[in-house]
């Protein structure tokens, strides 16, 4: 999996169609016009935070916003109450881009990841290339998303056909970076139970079989186990179940388990091996173990490098250069290395403010700030841009859906 960094879209096509420049301009012209709504529709979002699947307020006012402007809106496909679909149809032939918009929360610290500044940021950039481009341009689609910080939405989009047919997927992120190109971890996610025999733990310890003592020796087991692994891989352990009373031997005790990784074999290697610890640890303690695998989890990224180039040369448009972080790193996972797998996707960092955090209060704080405002804009200018040329150059879609191909899947 490619970890290169971005710098002006290095070895991209040379094309550039007669006027490219001129409709540029006049498309930030619409993107423009549309800010200040943008922003309000962002602090209406922070003022209001709703958590995963519960996002009816923010769904509602995302979904006015597009159909007062011409947009057919599908709600709740994959069976997912707060998402949406919402199209500006193209002719048969035009270009498909979807432009993702998400919606969720987390608790008590409300939108510490910026999702009230990344969700506006697409429904701006959707409007003016709709509004900018006729139908044999280009059709534009949003892709309203429930529940990333569960891991549950996107996946459920992709299991329901909702990216059939696009050509490519876009969102930023507000960070304290910007950068073109950004890599995920995988997240496998699972649950070790541990069963044992309950008994009474003074008058008869002898015939219990301690569930607990199965969880403390994985988690020991794991802890040896990072001594050898590689450097990109996380593993996460907390106790989930450790027992109901001190004077009875636990019979169920329970770990949840992340393991994160940037390749999918080492994902998949890494995972064996710390379920090989949770075996090793029930059988030592004399307990069975059951692998409950979490709905949740999500591959690595596939990576796109033409279309993080693409993207790159519209900050470069914009006078605005990179940051210089690697794309690999201060990395978590998502929900949208779902979308990755099945179609050419990108999710670029901009920024809000230095030396942030994300998932804490001063991020939060800094998502409806004064540099939220200038995130907002930044954002949607360069995603209608890279939605743009990658409309308007046909050899730039080929070349991106030729290097989705050949990268890892």
């Amino acid at each position: 999996m490619s970890g290169g960094r971005v710098r002006g879209g290095q070895g991209a096509p040379a094309l550039e169609p007669a006027g490219l420049t001129t409709r540029k301009q006049q498309l930030l012209a619409a993107v423009d016009g549309l800010l200040e709504e943008g922003f309000a529709l962002a602090q209406a979002m922070a003022e209001h935070p709703e958590l995963s699947l519960r996002e009816y307020e923010t769904s509602r006012l995302q979904r006015a916003f597009l159909e007062s402007r011409g947009f057919s809106i599908r709600p709740g496909p994959g069976g997912l109450e707060t998402a949406y679909v919402a199209d500006r149809a193209g002719q048969a032939a035009a270009p498909r881009v979807a432009l993702l918009a998400e919606m969720d929360a987390l608790p008590e610290i409300g939108h510490a990841c910026g999702h009230n500044l990344s969700g506006p940021a697409s429904l701006v950039a959707a409007v003016a290339l709709a509004a900018h481009h006729p139908a044999e341009e280009l059709h534009v689609r949003v892709v309203g998303c429930p529940a990333e910080e569960i891991g549950v939405g996107k996946r459920r989009l992709v299991e329901a056909g909702v990216f059939e047919g696009v050509d490519a997927a876009m969102m930023a992120h507000a960070s304290d970076m910007r950068r073109a190109h950004r890599l995920f971890l995988g997240n496998h996610k699972f649950e070790a139970v541990f069963r044992g025999r309950a008994s009474h733990a003074a008058a008869y310890p002898e015939l219990g079989r301690n569930a607990l003592d199965g969880v403390v020796a994985f988690y020991v087991s794991v802890g040896l186990l990072r001594q050898q692994l590689p450097r990109e891989v996380r593993v996460h352990v907390i106790v989930s179940d450790g027992g109901r009373a001190p004077n009875v031997i636990p019979e169920r005790a329970a770990a949840r388990v992340w393991v994160r990784a940037l390749q999918r074999e080492v994902l998949r290697e890494t995972v064996e091996r710390v379920q090989a610890c949770a075996r090793g640890a029930a059988e030592a303690t004399e307990t069975e173990l059951d692998i409950e695998v979490d709905p949740s989890s999500s591959p690595p990224l596939r990576p796109c490098l033409p279309l993080a180039e693409l993207y790159a040369r519209q900050l470069a448009f914009l006078g605005l250069p990179e940051s210089g972080h690697g794309p690999e790193e201060h990395i978590g996972s998502s929900d949208i290395t779902h979308v990755s797998q099945v179609v050419p996707t990108i999710h670029p960092n901009f920024p809000i403010g230095r030396d942030l955090k994300l998932h804490t209060r001063a991020f939060a704080d800094a998502a409806r700030g004064p540099r939220a405002r200038e995130g907002l804009a930044e954002a949607a200018r360069a995603l209608a841009l890279t939605a743009q040329e990658l409309a308007l150059v046909p050899e730039e879609r080929r070349h991106v859906r030729r290097a989705f191909e050949q990268a890892e899947g």
